[in-house]
């Protein structure tokens, strides 16, 4: 079984768990993730304690100091991950976020359910992201994708559709999401290829709404996808796991080597 299949089926636990059931009403007005991303490059930085790869990021979190530490140094948007099985997530995080800093914010998981969708919606998230395979394997069960974009837009949010194999992606164009992820990990396998992502997005040779997501270091990372028109990150572990979160989302930002 992948990766990506035991991820869902602990999504649906969740669910099932009552996890995503928050009492609290939507509280502010839905902040632009696409149009807060405007400059080249714009950084959507994410907030996670640890990683099925890497482990540990971090051993403590204060949500809210961390936040705005990444906005200080320069973040553009925040993704928060809420899956708590395989990144230490939290919906609290993103609710706590999304309703103290002034960024938008993405609500990062596994999402099968339109309980989930109702959930960053509460939570005041900005957008969702939603993985095509996903749906296109079934593991929603009876939710579409076109169902889960359409009913996050009835909810006001904004979607990044994520695809991480080349035929994917080229459907994934075909949609009506706002946003599309170009994922450097295959999550079946975990693996890790910024060569592949690369090769990915110019063989669609469209990157309008192309964000390219994980695997991103340092700003020679940022520059080398940035030649072939890319100009949204979202970056995770090397910020995560930085001693200076201010410090390193700067340097990424502003192109700076070290």
């Amino acid at each position: 079984m992948s990766f990506l299949e035991k991820a869902c089926l602990k999504a649906w636990k969740r669910v099932s768990e009552g996890y995503y059931n928050l009492e609290e009403e939507s509280s502010r007005g839905s902040l632009s993730l696409t149009g807060a991303l405007n400059d080249d490059p714009s950084l959507i930085c994410e907030l996670k304690l640890r990683s099925p790869t890497k482990g540990e990021l971090r051993s403590s979190c204060e949500p809210i100091k961390i936040a705005r530490e990444m906005m200080m140094g320069g973040a553009d948007a925040l993704s928060i991950l809420t899956d708590p099985d395989h990144f230490s997530g939290s919906i609290k995080h993103l609710s706590e976020i999304s309703k103290t800093i002034s960024l938008p914010t993405l609500m990062k998981d596994f999402i099968v359910s339109k309980v989930q969708i109702e959930a960053a919606r509460r939570a005041d998230a900005s957008a969702i992201l939603l993985i095509y395979p996903i749906f296109a394997r079934g593991y929603s069960r009876d939710l579409t994708l076109r169902d889960a974009i359409d009913y996050a837009h009835d909810l006001g949010l904004e979607v990044l559709l994520e695809a991480y194999v080349s035929d994917d992606l080229s459907k994934s164009l075909l949609t009506d999401a706002d946003l599309i992820g170009v994922n450097s990990r295959n999550l079946d396998t975990l693996d890790l290829s910024l060569e592949r992502a690369y090769r990915m997005i110019g063989e669609v040779g469209e990157t309008d709404r192309i964000v390219l997501e994980s695997g991103i270091r340092s700003a020679h990372d940022i520059s080398l996808f940035r030649r072939i028109g890319v100009k949204r990150f979202l970056i995770g572990t090397s910020i995560m796991s930085s001693k200076d979160i201010r410090l390193k989302v700067r340097e990424l930002k502003e192109g700076i080597e070290r």
